[in-house]
């Protein structure tokens, strides 16, 4: 499904006809995916750039062309050695994503294959938290920045749904269809319980915490290794290394700083500047640049909850010595 839409939303940016939500639905499925990120990419380089070689061209016409198969369908011909061969290719990627478009949905329509089962999708931008009700009434508590694709009814004999980003789920209980969250590297099973997942794109870290019941976690590059959680644990994943440890709590009081979003507050305890720079990015949706990069290693402690974005910088400063500068979305840190 995400191939497919992938393939949907990239034929309609290179004919120039993108929406503003599709672009940012486009943005979100290159930011949950490592290899469509790449493919994005090359493509770029090769529609972007005026001096394409034409035998580059046809590799990536035809790696778009095998993505989508169109049963019944006739070969796409594509005029060669021409000034207009490239916008032809273009023109011709466009045309074989909505044939494939067209039969994707008339499978999805006449067939009652779970497997095929559209799946919705639904993304929270930056300083917004929205909560999601399922079809089998478990609960989704989204941060922002994220994005959860889910199907609008479970048929099967799992309950699935997929993450980039973070989210806090308390899922209904229900041993005989466990309950599976997928990330871009974990698959999280449950049967009924309450745990956060936060798998930022951007982040170094993949992170599950559970605050009742019982989770498994499979790493899906090593689906041997299996993670068994129980409350109070928190599961990391760093360069593909796991750990576990115990949740962190604030100041000797009963605020979990994993979960302290689902609140409306944003707690950090001894992390670095660089790590601080990107919750308050998506707490207030901005961009922040250190003009000296040993700033990023500054460490602090602290949380917001009501304050703006100058007045969280400004107890940061009683803390360290920096200035700042804030020019619209974007925040400059400098000595």
């Amino acid at each position: 499904m995400t191939d497919q839409r992938f393939t949907e939303l990239l034929g309609k940016q290179l004919a120039g006809e993108i929406s503003p939500d599709e672009s940012i639905e486009l943005k979100s499925i290159l930011a949950g995916s490592a290899s469509l990120r790449k493919e994005y990419e090359y493509l770029q380089i090769y529609f972007d750039t005026e001096t394409v070689e034409d035998e580059n061209v046809d590799q990536v016409f035809n790696r778009i062309k095998g993505r989508i198969t169109v049963p019944d369908e006739t070969d796409l011909k594509v005029v060669k050695n021409t000034p207009y061969g490239i916008w032809l290719k273009i023109a011709a990627v466009v045309a074989i994503v909505i044939a494939g478009t067209l039969v994707y949905n008339k499978e999805v329509i006449f067939s009652n294959k779970t497997d095929q089962l559209a799946l919705t999708q639904v993304l929270t931008k930056a300083s917004e938290v929205k909560t999601i009700v399922l079809a089998d009434g478990s609960t989704v508590k989204m941060n922002s920045g994220s994005s959860l694709k889910y199907p609008e009814r479970f048929t099967a004999g799992t309950r699935e749904v997929y993450l980039s980003g973070e989210a806090f789920f308390e899922v209904k209980k229900d041993p005989q269809h466990p309950f599976i969250v997928h990330t871009e590297q974990l698959a999280v099973k449950v049967l009924g319980t309450a745990f956060d997942v936060k798998a930022y794109p951007n982040d170094a870290f993949t992170e599950t915490t559970l605050i009742r019941g019982k989770v498994s976690i499979s790493i899906k590059s090593s689906a041997a290794q299996t993670f068994v959680l129980k409350p109070n644990d928190k599961f990391t994943l760093i360069g593909g290394k796991a750990g576990m440890s115990q949740l962190s709590h604030f100041d000797d009081t009963d605020r979990i700083i994993e979960t302290a979003w689902t609140n409306h507050e944003l707690i950090y305890k001894n992390d670095s500047f660089e790590e601080i720079a990107k919750l308050f990015e998506r707490w207030y949706g901005i961009k922040i640049a250190f003009k000296e990069p040993e700033l990023k290693a500054l460490r602090f402690t602290g949380h917001v909850d009501k304050e703006t974005l100058s007045e969280a910088l400004d107890v940061l400063k009683l803390i360290e010595n920096f200035n700042y500068t804030i020019k619209g979305k974007k925040v400059y840190i400098y000595r």
